[in-house]
């Protein structure tokens, strides 16, 4: 994990869901859920995170509707006390902007925290516009 950018973790975010993706049978060996998901455990045991959910995805997030990303999101929305949505890396969350509304109202509400392992970045309700444009810039990114 990247240690030059300042990332901000809050004090009262102590649960978290890791959602980790492929987008095809095809592309789980190289992009393994299980690898993605032991990195995100121990990061969330390292930081005093409670895993209160596990999301092992196999869907496009170029196509369709997403319903186990739109799942999870519902199921953070719900939770009385803010919770912590630990991914890989940016393009393992979304690879377009569709789903900036809904994840950047969470943020803003308070209700959840991004965690982006591979980028060393953390999203909050108080984030810097600087840490907001690394987002931008990974989902352009991933887009590409």
């Amino acid at each position: 994990m990247s240690k030059k950018y300042q990332c901000i973790q809050s004090e009262n975010c102590k649960q978290a869901v890791i959602f980790a993706r492929v987008s095809s049978k095809e592309q789980e060996p190289g992009a393994s859920l299980d690898a993605q998901h032991d990195i995100m455990a121990e990061y969330c045991q390292k930081r005093g995170l409670a895993i209160l959910k596990k999301y092992r995805v196999i869907e496009s997030s170029t196509v369709g509707k997403r319903t186990k990303f739109n799942e999870m999101l519902e199921f953070v929305r719900k939770q009385k006390q803010k919770t912590a949505i630990v991914v890989h890396c940016i393009d393992r969350f979304q690879r377009r902007f569709n789903e900036c509304v809904a994840v950047e109202g969470l943020l803003k509400e308070d209700k959840i925290e991004l965690h982006f392992y591979k980028e060393g970045l953390i999203l909050n309700q108080n984030s810097s516009s600087a840490d907001s444009i690394r987002w931008d810039m990974g989902i352009l990114s991933a887009k590409m």
